[in-house]
């Protein structure tokens, strides 16, 4: 694949108020990969992304004379713990925390998970899923019910873990005291998978994006410097015409004395990892976003990129090698009553 891109931008009807000051940050998932070097081709891929939901549709071939078997994986971005940590997990009650799900040949097939929870130490990973479920704390770092279980433990138990490095004890500015995980969780979901000789196999995948997020906007401030800016535009491709457009509405919300509008920054990654298995270039790629809402700017890099309706967008490519990662920029606001 070429390397030209395109920002694509539609003007909201609001206005956008000051200057982000919370950030979430997210978990980068990305695809399914095939753990084997067998010589299965990847026919085409359909890729559907919004804020809402991830969709990826594989057509897979055997071109052999003999049944091939592989794993077929769905690696979970690292779960890091530590002070400070806002990480948005879309189901923290659950192992499933992205609520992946997959099926083959449009039929729902069973899928294992594994979860380890690891610290380093002398710059080597020791694994404490054990001592941690043996406890009774979940694997999550960053999520409230793992924050629940440790505040149950009794006192004494909570310091040896302290000791041992596992938890990191923080004092807030009022006086509180927090103990933080400090465990990093690494998991992925798998299956043992027949792909029949000479014929396609159809697999699709789902799951629910972790987006980064801002409480307001930094993308139109006079604030943001020229090498945020020169940021916002490697990664979402930014042209100048979509800053213009960010600036003037940035303008507009800040002579707004009723702060009548709320606006604030989402973004969603979807990570592009090398080897993924399977042989070659990808026969067809199609990419589709789906912004969502009309009024909702836009912003990412793609070649002979296609409004195809009034919130969706399409880029289809032959022999797509990928290169990088998808990172999509949305604008939002909504209007206060």
């Amino acid at each position: 694949m070429k390397t030209p891109s395109l920002a694509l931008a539609l003007l909201m009807a609001a206005s956008l108020p000051g200057r982000a000051e919370d950030t979430v940050a997210a978990l980068k998932a990305g695809g399914l990969v095939l753990e084997t070097t067998g010589p299965i081709t990847l026919v085409a891929e359909d890729l559907t992304l919004s804020e809402t939901a991830v969709q990826a549709d594989y057509r897979f071939r055997n071109a052999t004379g003999a049944d091939i078997e592989a794993t077929l994986a769905f690696p979970i971005p690292d779960i890091v713990g530590g002070p400070g940590m806002a990480v948005a997990i879309p189901d923290p009650a659950h192992d499933n925390v992205l609520g992946f799900d997959a099926a083959v040949d449009d039929q729902s097939v069973p899928w294992q998970v594994e979860q380890h929870a690891f610290l380093t130490r002398d710059g080597r990973p020791v694994e404490i899923t054990g001592e941690l479920a043996g406890l009774g704390i979940p694997l999550v770092p960053t999520v409230d019910a793992t924050a629940v279980a440790l505040r149950r433990l009794p006192e004494s138990r909570r310091r040896l873990l302290i000791e041992a490095r596992i938890l990191d004890r923080q004092e807030h500015a009022d006086g509180t005291l927090a103990d933080v995980p400090l465990w990093t969780l690494k998991s992925r979901f798998w299956r043992r998978q027949a792909f029949p000789a000479g014929r396609e196999l159809a697999v699709r995948q789902r799951f629910v994006p972790s987006l980064a997020s801002q409480s307001g906007l930094s993308f139109g401030s006079p604030d943001l410097g020229p090498a945020a800016m020169a940021g916002y535009a490697d990664r979402f491709c930014t042209d100048p015409a979509f800053a213009r457009l960010a600036q003037s509405l940035y303008r507009r919300a800040s002579a707004d004395g009723s702060r009548s509008f709320q606006a604030y920054e989402e973004s969603l990654s979807y990570a592009v990892a090398p080897g993924h298995g399977w042989a070659g270039p990808i026969g067809t790629f199609r990419l589709i976003v789906d912004k969502g809402d009309p009024a909702t700017m836009v912003s990412f890099c793609g070649s002979n990129v296609r409004k195809t309706g009034p919130t969706t967008f399409e880029m289809v490519v032959k022999d797509y090698v990928p290169q990088r990662d998808i990172d999509i920029l949305f604008l939002k606001t909504t209007t206060r009553g």
